[in-house]
């Protein structure tokens, strides 16, 4: 097994929750492949997608993951209904997810797209 500590975010128009907990694999998920997590309550259906992979000397990879659609070419965040998000919350906690924290939504738009996209000029949602 591969450990790995893993940050989920759930995104909310209005807020977006980090949630982190280590994990393994028997493999370590790359970019853009999608991994199903364990919750009892809403069922394990989500495929949320890796989005950034970071290796640190001395220490497991960091994963971050959060769920996405393709739309029109471009990979965009998919939203919970904000009243929806505290149970998300709570049933990924009941699954042993520390929460992390919970902020106002600064980094995603209305569309689904990220600003850091935006800033960084990217065309193609890569």
């Amino acid at each position: 097994m591969i450990d790995a500590e893993v940050s989920l975010y759930l995104v909310s128009r209005a807020r977006i929750a980090r949630l982190h907990k280590p994990m393994g694999f028997a493999t370590l998920p790359r970019i853009r492949e999608f991994v199903k997590l364990r919750n009892r309550e809403h069922g394990d259906y989500f495929a949320f997608t890796v989005v950034q992979v970071t290796h640190r000397e001395g220490g497991p990879p960091e994963l971050w993951m959060h769920l996405t659609s393709l739309v029109e070419g471009r990979w965009v965040i998919d939203f919970f209904e904000d009243p929806e998000l505290d149970g998300y919350i709570e049933t990924y906690r009941q699954e042993g997810w520390a929460v992390a924290s919970v902020k106002p939504n600064r980094t995603f738009r209305d569309s689904g797209e990220s600003l850091w996209s935006e800033l960084a000029g990217a065309k193609d949602g890569a």
